[in-house]
C-alpha cells in the first residue's frame, strides 16, 4: 500500500468517524485530525460545528479549526461560506481564517461582499481578516471600496461599522 492510498484511508476514516453519532468516536477523530488530516476535512469538521455540538468536542473542533496552516485550506472555507446549509456558522467559518492566518486576499471582493449581505458578527470578522492581511492587489481594493460606498450610500444597518471597513480598505490601497 503506497502512502498516499494509507494516508486518503486515514482521512477517509477520520471524515467517517466525525459523522459518527457515538461522541467517543467523534472525539478520537478530533483527536487525530492535527496529524493524520488535511483540507479534506475542513467540511466535515464545519458541518459538525453547526450541529451545536457538546462543549468538549467544541472545543477540539475550535482547536482544529482555528489551527489550520496549510494554504489549501482556503479554497474549502471560502466554499463552505457560501454553502447555505452552513449558513448560520459563517461567522465561525470566518475566524478560522484569521485565527488561522490563512490568507484570503485572493477573495477579498466575496469576503467584502459578505460583510455587506451578512450580519453584525459577519462583519466584525470580515474586518478582522482585512486588518491582518498584507499585499493585496490595488484592483480588488479599488472594487471592494466601491461596493462599501454602495453600501454605505443604501444606509446599511451597519454603516458605521462598513465605514471602518472601507477606511481599513483605503489604508491598505495607499500602503
Amino acid at each position: 500500500m503506497t502512502q498516499e492510498s494509507k494516508t486518503k484511508k486515514k482521512v477517509h476514516k477520520i471524515i467517517e468517524e466525525l459523522a459518527s453519532r457515538d461522541e467517543g468516536k467523534v472525539i478520537r477523530a478530533l483527536k487525530k485530525v492535527p496529524h493524520d488530516g488535511n483540507k479534506e476535512v475542513i467540511v466535515p469538521l464545519l458541518r459538525l460545528l453547526a450541529t451545536e455540538p457538546s462543549s468538549e468536542v467544541q472545543l477540539l473542533l475550535e482547536k482544529s479549526l482555528h489551527n489550520l496552516k496549510d494554504p489549501s485550506c482556503v479554497a474549502p472555507l471560502i466554499e463552505s461560506l457560501k454553502d447555505e446549509e452552513l449558513s448560520q456558522i459563517r461567522a465561525e467559518i470566518l475566524t478560522c481564517i484569521w485565527q488561522s492566518g490563512l490568507d484570503a486576499s485572493e477573495e477579498l471582493e466575496f469576503l467584502v461582499q459578505l460583510s455587506i449581505d451578512g450580519d453584525f458578527m459577519i462583519a466584525v470578522e470580515v474586518m478582522t481578516i482585512i486588518d491582518n492581511m498584507e499585499g493585496f492587489p490595488d484592483d480588488p481594493l479599488t472594487n471592494s471600496i466601491k461596493l462599501m460606498d454602495k453600501a454605505l450610500d443604501s444606509n446599511h444597518e451597519n454603516a458605521k461599522l462598513l465605514g471602518n471597513i472601507r477606511q481599513i480598505l483605503l489604508g491598505k490601497l495607499l500602503d
